[in-house]
């Protein structure tokens, strides 16, 4: 409503002027609330997941059209209706990034939850972010089982197919004179099947090693009292740059073994007289750990962590993915690079833990 005054010097225009600029004010905040509105339901519409809006009484107020397709109902049937009415009260008791698994009347699967909250017109909404990870993670778990599969074909199929001649060549002559030259070969034959049988023996006993590692029971442990027992027990030269003590929180015999196989592969990389660096860094954020060698630096490959891939003629190919996984299983990381001072390969590990 407006007032217009007939008389701009009457008693009353004063509190003409008043009301109108009121209702002003109110007209524009009404607009800014519509406005608002407006954004929120665009900015929800360009989501790629479902995004639900709840009010403080867990009443749903707003939802994209993917969050619609998970009830398979239009947007005005869904509004109004309860987080119990829409079966989500277990769903939102969950923590902010946790996977669930849920079924929605439309659409079951392993969800990610994300939720945060807003303020508009003085009130408090929960706005909960649900994606979908049933697909990343099946396409995920195919790429793993592809790469798997391939690894175990390769190393089979390379054993299998020697034996199975040899074996075809030993029975097609069973029957033929027993010369001295026969029992030579026949010998030879028996040596490689001995062979190649132990191969692979220690390949699935390798593959029974890395499904069995146990989660890490953490521990103060010194890093300058384990490097400096672990130099003594692996063959090479090394220096270990840091002299001041350092504890942090670790498996002391999960992270042995990480740096036995770091410091077994650079002196393996490196030339018998050169040295190899030991050192670490302490952050506020936690530790990161080094290894530097001053080899010929890391190969052409991106299979350098995959299971059982190996660039050694004697290696197994597990010891760079058992590393890995150990500093994943301390919350940490695993990374290798080439040093920019000079040839060589840095393998460092970095501990996201409290230490001292």
């Amino acid at each position: 409503m407006r007032i217009a005054a007939k008389s701009h010097d009457s008693a009353w225009s004063e509190v003409y002027r008043e009301v109108n600029a009121l209702a002003n004010d109110k007209q524009q905040q009404k607009l800014q609330h519509v406005e608002a509105d407006i954004l929120l339901d665009k900015l929800l519409a360009e989501f790629d997941v479902p995004v639900l809006v709840f009010d403080s009484h867990e009443k749903l107020r707003n939802c994209n059209q993917k969050g619609c397709n998970l009830y398979g109902k239009p947007k005005d049937q869904l509004l109004g209706l309860t987080a119990t009415q829409l079966q989500l009260t277990s769903l939102l008791s969950h923590h902010s990034g946790a996977v669930i698994d849920h079924w929605f009347p439309n659409q079951g699967g392993r969800w990610e939850l994300r939720k945060n909250y807003f303020i508009q017109q003085g009130q408090r909404f929960s706005i909960v972010l649900i994606n979908d990870l049933s697909r990343t993670l099946r396409e995920e778990e195919r790429n793993a089982w592809t790469r798997l599969i391939r690894v175990l074909g390769h190393e089979l199929n390379n054993s299998l197919a020697s034996l199975i001649s040899v074996s075809q060549t030993l029975l097609s002559r069973l029957d033929e004179e027993k010369t001295p030259k026969w029992h030579a070969s026949f010998e030879k034959a028996l040596h490689l099947i001995h062979e190649r049988s132990g191969s692979l023996l220690r390949f699935t006993d390798a593959y029974t090693r890395l499904a069995k590692l146990p989660p890490p029971q953490k521990k103060a442990v010194s890093l300058l009292s384990m490097f400096s027992r672990l130099t003594s027990l692996v063959e090479g030269q090394f220096e270990i740059e840091n002299t001041d003590e350092l504890i942090i929180q670790a498996d002391p015999d999960q992270l042995e073994q990480l740096l036995i196989n770091l410091m077994k592969n650079a002196v393996e990389a490196s030339s018998t007289t050169s040295t190899v660096i030991l050192r670490w860094q302490n952050y506020q954020q936690g530790t990161r750990i080094q290894v530097i060698d001053s080899g010929k630096g890391l190969p052409t490959s991106d299979n350098l962590f995959v299971p059982f891939y190996t660039t050694k003629a004697y290696g197994s190919g597990i010891g760079l993915f058992l590393c890995r996984q150990i500093a994943e299983a301390h919350d940490g990381t695993m990374q290798l690079l080439n040093r920019e001072d000079g040839p060589g390969c840095i393998a460092q590990c970095w501990l996201p833990m409290k230490s001292s």
